[in-house]
């Protein structure tokens, strides 16, 4: 008989796979996730029993069962849970469940009885096709729930009023400390898979053309993502929330239909409409990150947003505040104003199209297409983005003045209203400082601290007016003081800095090599340092040629997509992504040929494979730059980031994205390089042979920080926000 048991706690996944390999004539095979789990299955040619857990992620146990049952219909299945599965009874139907902790004779009577029993009717689970996504506490303070089991049927962490479609969370039930060592408790960290939005296009799909009613992917690898439920049927077919595999990135994945795909014209149309969205780059508008065919099944990947659509406050009767209306008007006012500007065809935006997250960042969805079916004037569309805030505002009695003019000029037509977007977001300025004022002012907290020491001193002096104007004197020289600080010095420290690998044989994913002495950045590159080398480029317009890689097509630039913005952020000491940016952050969004031509510029190199992974495991080889054991508190990566509750990412390791790069000094390695287990993925050297080059290292959006993990699946001219590089000499540096 083949079993396999999954678990995604490693501590309850050895302890119970030693109680179950004691069984006679049993092949046994454990997982620590349902994607494994499958694999297991079909390597073993088939299982008879899965005993799994419930809550995982990215693919829980429900899903697990149905993925199983569809390829091995005759499989048995026992659930594990730590959560009451009460209200998921209907889900559970024909199976047992077994309460952690439990015993382990507990777990040989329910084999027992399985296999006594005949085999139970598998029931079928309905698919919703909304996204769970969570109302923000800015517009209801509805209490968090328990973490949600993320079944077939989509479930919202917290609850949504007038939204029928939302499923209660299981409560985690008290566990007795007296336990069976062999069985540990099960902990109660959960993480759902953020969903990704459906960008469907509201024009309906064309005669004859209707939505494909073949079999669902659930469960299934499309090329590099891993597909873990389905979240709508948009024009051109379904939307599912997927997850790239190799580093571990939730996306959603938008499939053709098998009857479009098989009409020329129609696949011709997807596949330009995903190049026209791919071709869009902007903070606020959603990224598509490429396009594929893997065994006739055309798709594209686009990012996610874990929040609600506007579409979705309005049918739950839900209002937003004045500080998320203004943020949301403008960053859909700057995003339809990018689109205007670059004459980028594009579709109508709807109250659908709007999301806002649960951080409280706002997003556009994709709108980009090949051919625009209905071209609105920007009048129109300032029409219809008036509309829908109007919508989803509070009453006019309970709504600031200014924020009621704002929208009712907005849905004007005459010399009254709004003359364009440039119009709007001066408005929107214009209001902050009344809605927002610690935003706006962007007043620090020494800052005040200051401030309200010169108070109390002033207070102390029963007023005075020599006092008082002492005070304002203070104030004044300390505002001036931040301004200076802020706007007109620089926070760049000097971070170039090259460590001494010395000669000797070390031990890297390749084996043991010999190398010979070569010295490496303490640090990964900096914006600081990629923005002088952009510099250089300006004032030396014909020197880019001679540093770029013999393949880089011609006509890219190294200047890295929304770099105005990031750079300026960091020149002022802002923040991206509601995070802190300096100089010192990596440089980030470049590609390998950005990397290539700046090692040049330097006089270096990039670090080979063996060179890397020698600077970071030390002459020991170590897994990890500190031994080889996981410290989630050590490293800046995603291990710490509970899907289910964004807010609290970053409360172990102290980051939600990225970090300055001297900043985690925990991620040290053996011969003191910093930060090659997190932060950001590094490029490396491509090898001759190689198809694609090579990104060595985990980084803030992934949970694997092995030293000895490559990605190879990169093209050399994509770019994320996640990865940067550093760079090696072979000859000793020049001291200055």
């Amino acid at each position: 008989m083949n079993i396999i048991l999954a678990d995604d706690d490693p501590d309850i996944l050895q302890s119970l796979l030693a109680v179950l390999q004691q069984l006679p004539g049993q092949e046994v095979r454990g997982a620590g996730a349902g994607g494994v789990a499958l694999q297991a299955a079909a390597a073993m040619g088939g299982v008879d029993l899965l005993i799994t857990d419930v809550v995982m992620e990215p693919m829980n146990g429900l899903m697990l069962r149905d993925a199983v049952l569809k390829r091995f219909p005759s499989a048995r299945v026992i659930f594990m849970s730590g959560f009451d599965l009460s209200d998921y009874a209907e889900q559970t139907q024909g199976h047992q469940v077994l309460q952690k902790p439990f015993e382990p004779s507990e777990l040989i009577a329910a084999i027992e009885r399985e296999f006594a029993a005949p085999p139970p009717a598998p029931v079928p689970v309905p698919v919703a096709v909304a996204s769970p996504v969570a109302v923000p506490r800015a517009v209801a303070a509805v209490p968090v729930a328990q973490p949600a089991v993320r079944a077939a049927v989509a479930t919202q962490p917290w609850a949504v009023a007038a939204a029928p479609r939302a499923v209660a969370a299981p409560q985690a039930r008290a566990v007795q400390p007296a336990v069976v060592a062999a069985v540990p408790r099960a902990t109660p960290a959960v993480l759902p898979l953020p969903v990704a939005p459906v960008q469907s296009v509201p024009q309906p799909a064309p005669a004859g053309a209707e939505a494909d009613e073949s079999e669902s992917l659930i469960g299934e690898t499309l090329g590099a993502y891993q597909i873990v439920s389905e979240l709508g049927t948009g024009r051109w077919g379904r939307v599912y929330a997927a997850v790239q595999i190799s580093i571990n990135r939730p996306v959603g994945l938008k499939v053709l239909d098998a009857r479009r795909a098989a009409d020329e014209n129609q696949k011709a149309r997807f596949i330009a409409d995903a190049r026209a969205k791919a071709h869009v780059q902007h903070p606020s508008i959603l990224s598509v990150y490429e396009a594929g065919e893997v065994g006739g099944r055309i798709f594209y990947a686009h990012e996610y947003v874990d929040g609600h659509t506007l579409a979705e406050y309005q049918a739950g009767g839900q209002k937003l505040d004045e500080p998320n209306a203004l943020k949301i008007l403008r960053a859909a006012g700057d995003s339809l104003a990018y689109l205007q500007t670059h004459k980028i065809p594009h579709s109508a935006l709807d109250s659908s199209s709007i999301y806002l997250g649960q951080d409280g960042t706002p997003h556009l969805a994709n709108l980009a297409t090949q051919i625009a079916d209905q071209q609105l004037t920007p009048e129109q569309e300032m029409q219809a983005l008036g509309r829908i805030m109007l919508s989803v505002v509070p009453s006019a009695q309970n709504l600031s003045h200014g924020l009621r003019a704002l929208l009712g000029r907005m849905v004007q037509v005459g010399p009254n209203a709004l003359a364009g977007w440039g119009a709007l977001l001066q408005g929107v300025k214009a209001l902050e400082p009344k809605v927002v004022p610690v935003e706006a002012a962007k007043i620090s907290a020494q800052d005040r601290a200051a401030i309200e020491a010169v108070e109390a001193a002033r207070k102390s002096e029963k007023r005075s007016l020599i006092l008082t104007v002492g005070s304002m004197t203070i104030t004044l020289l300390a505002v001036i003081a931040v301004i200076w600080w802020k706007f007109f010095t620089t926070n760049e420290r000097i971070l170039d800095v090259q460590i001494e690998i010395p000669a000797g044989t070390y031990k890297t994913s390749n084996g043991s090599v010999h190398l010979d002495t070569f010295w490496i950045d303490k640090y990964e590159t900096t914006i600081g340092q990629y923005a002088k080398f952009l510099q250089y480029l300006d004032t030396h317009p014909t020197a880019e040629e001679e540093l770029n890689h013999p393949k880089q097509p011609r006509q890219l630039s190294h200047v890295p997509q929304n770099w105005d913005i990031y750079f300026g952020q960091a020149k002022v000491r802002g923040a991206a992504h509601s995070s802190p940016i300096s100089l010192n952050s990596p440089v980030m969004v470049v590609t390998w040929w950005d990397a290539y031509a700046f090692a040049r510029w330097k006089g270096r190199d990039l670090p080979s494979e063996d060179e890397w992974e020698a600077a970071g495991r030390g002459t020991q080889g170590l897994i990890y730059p500190w031994g080889n054991e996981f410290d989630k508190s050590k490293v800046n990566s995603s291990a710490d980031y509970n899907y289910a509750e964004p807010q609290i990412k970053g409360s172990v390791d102290g980051f939600n994205y990225w970090g300055d790069v001297d900043q985690m000094t925990s991620d040290k390695s053996p011969l003191g390089v910093i930060g090659m287990a997190g932060n950001v993925a590094e490029w490396v050297a491509w090898p001759d042979k190689a198809k694609f080059p090579t990104l060595k290292g985990g980084s803030f959006a992934t949970a694997d920080c092995r030293l000895d993990k490559n990605v190879t699946d990169r093209e050399p001219g994509k770019a994320e926000e996640w990865i940067g590089f550093r760079t090696v000499s072979h000859t000793p540096p020049v001291k200055k």
